[in-house]
């Protein structure tokens, strides 16, 4: 993946020889450049169409270069460099010769698939000498890592695009990739579409960084049912490095799933299992790694929780628009979605824009997480995860004081919450008394990951009145005031935008870059 450029000074040996940091006469030695370029065995490729991994330069490319502290945009024609004001040696001292491509400092990852592959590419600096008898070789590397995604499972041949997540813009200073600004995000962009080996594959240059496995791919697919996409570990990729990745494209619902309907009483296995339509009765989860899949559905319950998890580590993949809803009256002291402690519960969806769910939790309960079993009763609450989803978790009311959050605890004892690549929209409970947090428990600040996220929390109020955080715990009028964000000790938020309300007024917007620094955009 290494072009070559040759850059040359005009030698004349009639010339007598000048002293070294002697000045010589205005434009008698301009720097000429023959261009080199290595392809592997020796095959004829493209820059911007690559087959394979090599690059070379097509017409009406353009480097920047250097000769000292002078630069010079050169453009390549017809196998040769040129510019219109070349550089030209000054004086007889030598000088570091360098260059870079491309002559802009913006880098736009986002239209690959339309204009081909983005490059950044450096060369190493030489120092040469004005009457430097033979060329000067200069060595471009490569200042990204580029990625090649090959398809396979049922659904491979199905597929129109291939996105990758990253950064979707970036800047460079002379060929050196700059650090991320504060507050940016990574998103979704298409591919290159081309072929390797004979066979269809999309590519993309990105950022040097780690792609994460479940998050890093998203597929549009030319028909049938929605597809999910699975990579199996997250990959380290580094600069002038090729990765060829094999992702499988499947059914997001297999076909052999149990219709929900047919289960009667518990479910403690390993099976995947299909909820569609309307269904009024609660889902028991009591062990096993089970997979229910809710594709449009609508579960609504008048006694406990909707779903049920008091062992075992269930996934609820979300297909689509669907809601879970636990009735708030007084009768019914349960939450949307229970998880009890010891156990987990992972809620994700294959598009974070189309897949949505939409959780009300019933009488002094959150709607996922925990709730109050009497006066000063909390169940324990579990670990939560949420990825690649839309959620809606709104806590309803309360009747024995308790106040619940929208995702998390109405006591002290609460599991990890995890949420990734996800659109948040919390909502805890309050009065005039007390308030809960969006997100979090209401005695005290469990563990809070959050990355690549835009969350929405609403913290509880009453007539504009709330003590507790945003994010962390709640208060009371004589207790703790709030008004923070809190991940806990071992928590952390990165990548991610936290809207910040009071009711459903916004007080400030909090942005966090890859590093977890922060920056508050007040309203």
């Amino acid at each position: 993946m290494l072009p070559l450029l040759l850059l040359s000074a005009c030698t004349h040996d009639d010339d007598p020889a000048s002293p070294a940091g002697d000045p010589l006469p205005p434009h008698a030695y301009p720097l000429q450049i023959a261009s080199v370029t290595i392809s592997a065995d020796g095959q004829p490729q493209t820059r911007l169409a690559d087959e394979g991994n090599t690059t070379s330069w097509q017409d009406n490319d353009q480097i920047m270069v250097s000769l000292g502290d002078k630069q010079a945009i050169y453009t390549y024609t017809g196998g040769k460099w040129y510019s219109d004001i070349p550089l030209c040696w000054e004086s007889t001292a030598p000088a570091t010769v360098t260059a870079w491509y491309p002559v802009v400092d913006e880098i736009d990852f986002t239209q690959q698939n339309t204009k081909g592959l983005t490059y950044l590419l450096k060369a190493a600096p030489v120092n040469a000498t004005y009457n430097q008898s033979d060329p000067i070789n200069l060595t471009f590397t490569h200042q990204l890592a580029k990625v090649r995604v090959l398809l396979e499972g049922e659904k491979a041949e199905d597929v129109e695009k291939v996105y990758v997540r990253s950064h979707p813009t970036s800047t460079h200073t002379q060929g050196t990739l700059d650090g991320l600004p504060t507050g940016s995000t990574a998103d979704y962009f298409p591919m290159y579409k081309t072929t390797y080996e004979g066979k269809d594959c999309w590519e993309a240059t990105l950022r040097p960084g780690t792609l994460q496995a479940d998050n890093s791919f998203q597929v549009a697919k030319a028909e049938g049912k929605p597809v999910q996409v699975t990579l199996t570990n997250d990959i380290p990729i580094k600069a002038g490095e090729v990765y060829t990745i094999n992702i499988s494209v499947n059914p997001v619902i297999p076909e052999n799933a149990t219709d929900i309907n047919e289960v009667a009483g518990e479910i403690n296995d390993n099976g995947d299992y299909v909820v569609r339509n309307t269904y009024d009765k609660t889902i028991n989860i009591t062990g096993g790694t089970p997979t229910i899949y809710l594709e449009s559905a609508s579960i609504s319950v008048d006694n406990g929780p909707a779903i049920n998890v008091t062992s075992g580590d269930p996934t609820v993949r979300i297909v689509g628009n669907n809601s879970v809803t636990t009735k708030g009256i007084v009768t019914n002291l349960a939450a949307g979605i229970y998880v009890a402690h010891g156990s987990t519960i992972t809620i994700s969806g294959n598009n974070m824009e189309e897949d949505v769910l939409r959780i009300t939790g019933g009488c002094d309960g959150a709607a996922i997480g925990g709730y109050c079993t009497g006066y000063d009763k909390h169940t324990n609450c579990g670990d939560i995860t949420v990825s690649n989803v839309t959620v809606y978790a709104e806590a309803s009311n309360n009747y024995l004081t308790a106040y619940a959050p929208g995702i998390g605890s109405t006591g002290s004892t609460c599991g990890t919450i995890t949420i990734t690549n996800a659109i948040v929209h919390a909502r805890g409970f309050g009065d005039m008394y007390s308030s809960a947090p969006a997100i979090g428990a209401y005695e005290s600040v469990p563990e809070i990951v959050i990355t690549d996220s835009e969350i929405h929390a609403y913290r509880g109020s009453y007539n504009g009145t709330c003590y507790a955080d945003y994010i962390g715990r709640g208060g009371s009028k004589i207790d703790y005031q709030g008004g923070h964000i809190q991940c806990g000790s071992g928590g952390s938020i990165t990548g991610s935008t936290v809207y910040c309300y009071t009711g459903d007024t916004l007080d400030k917007t909090v942005e966090y870059d890859d590093q977890g620094n922060d920056k508050e955009i007040t309203q």
